[in-house]
């Protein structure tokens, strides 16, 4: 019975245009539903638009603005993010736009896809979601750079969304909204111990040489001493073949390494040759430059043979920073540098560049003992 007297209560109030709550009229376009529920109603070419408020205050601002929209030819239907959860916009850039970028499909989507950020609708996010999203991991122990590449894959996934699929929103998770975690951008600054100015390198060279010269695998040897010639990143020299270098133009072509959306943003990536003297060359075009066997067995074994060398804290990405600075002291233009070890911008580079400040010490004094003309 008492069912019965609420809903033609509710009824009656609809009909009659009366707020019980104030017991003034309605404003036109707002209906009464129940307590706490007052549901704003607008026709928009052809189609009715729905959306329910605590008071009907705030039902008629929601009018007010979609009435200012539609005026100004600046409204968008985003009822049907009411009902598209941000995991659906995971989902769909995992599948379409990252096929080329496994580790991020093994590690950082299922990280994103488990927590409970990607339950928000889209419509509806907020940045102390985001925010929440990074203490938790960090709660959970993991590193800020960690974090910080989940946050920019979140904001890259919306940006796209907005940008590509039309999907009307807020990047919330954009880092000019949510802030970083501090202690993330760590510029590595190792290098391997280098003598004064005579070009040669100290122990620590030898020592890595001498113990991957050891190794049961022949070619060991000749991917590291091509690493720090050639600044190439470990996945792009385990993936070539001797087709991919021209030895009469002096170039290395990428082409065939890159993924296809590489080519369609960067176009066919060439890269001057480094010279390499008694590097074995394999006949056949289709060969691998070098026979190590799998990628990841490589990364364990060149870790233990840093140990029996005696270098600490020495990863294989350290000879990119050590061949980005050594080709640094003869290509002065930062253009041309990138040339070679296929940075995108300045900004990349600068991270990989780690001069010896005896060597600028060294130019500075050369330069002021030149006079000036």
């Amino acid at each position: 019975m008492a069912l019965w007297y609420q809903g033609l209560r509710m009824s009656e109030s609809e009909r009659s245009g009366i707020d019980p709550a104030t017991g003034k009229p309605l404003p036109k376009g707002v209906w009464f539903r129940g307590a706490g529920q007052y549901q704003a109603r607008k026709m928009v070419d052809g189609q009715r638009l729905r959306k329910t408020f605590a008071s009907s205050a705030l039902a008629r601002r929601w009018l007010t603005e979609k009435r200012a929209e539609v005026d100004l030819r600046q409204f968008k239907d985003t009822s049907s993010l009411d009902r598209t959860p941000l995991r659906r916009l995971v989902e769909r850039y995992r599948d379409e736009c990252m096929a080329h970028r496994q580790a991020d499909r093994t590690g950082h989507i299922p990280a994103l896809l488990d927590d409970p950020v990607v339950n928000a609708m889209v419509s509806r996010w907020q940045p102390a979601d985001v925010r929440a999203f990074r203490d938790r991991m960090l709660a959970d122990g993991y590193a800020p750079a960690t974090v910080v590449k989940r946050l920019n894959l979140l904001a890259s996934i919306v940006q796209h969304a907005i940008s590509e699929w039309d999907i009307h929103t807020v990047n919330h998770a954009s880092g000019r909204v949510v802030k970083r975690p501090q202690g993330a951008d760590r510029k590595r600054n190792r290098r391997l111990a280098m003598l004064d100015n005579d070009d040669t390198y100290q122990s620590e060279y030898d020592r890595l040489v001498d113990v991957v010269s050891a190794s049961e695998h022949a070619d060991d040897v000749w991917l590291v001493k091509w690493s720090i010639e050639q600044a190439c990143r470990l996945s792009e020299s385990v993936s070539l073949c001797w087709k991919d270098i021209d030895f009469r133009s002096r170039t290395l072509s990428l082409a065939r390494v890159k993924s296809a959306r590489h080519r369609e943003e960067l176009g066919p990536e060439k890269r001057p040759l480094t010279p390499l003297e008694q590097m074995p060359r394999r006949p056949e075009p289709h060969d691998k430059i070098f026979d190590i066997g799998n990628e990841k067995a490589f990364s364990v074994r060149f870790g233990r043979m840093t140990k029996r060398a005696g270098l600490t804290n020495l990863t294989f990405h350290d000879l990119r920073h050590e061949a980005t600075s050594r080709l640094a002291r003869y290509l002065a233009n930062p253009l041309d540098l990138m040339r070679v070890t296929g940075h995108r911008d300045l900004k990349s580079l600068d991270r990989y560049y780690q001069p010896i400040m005896q060597e600028l010490a060294d130019k500075i004094e050369a330069n002021e003992s030149t006079p000036m003309k």
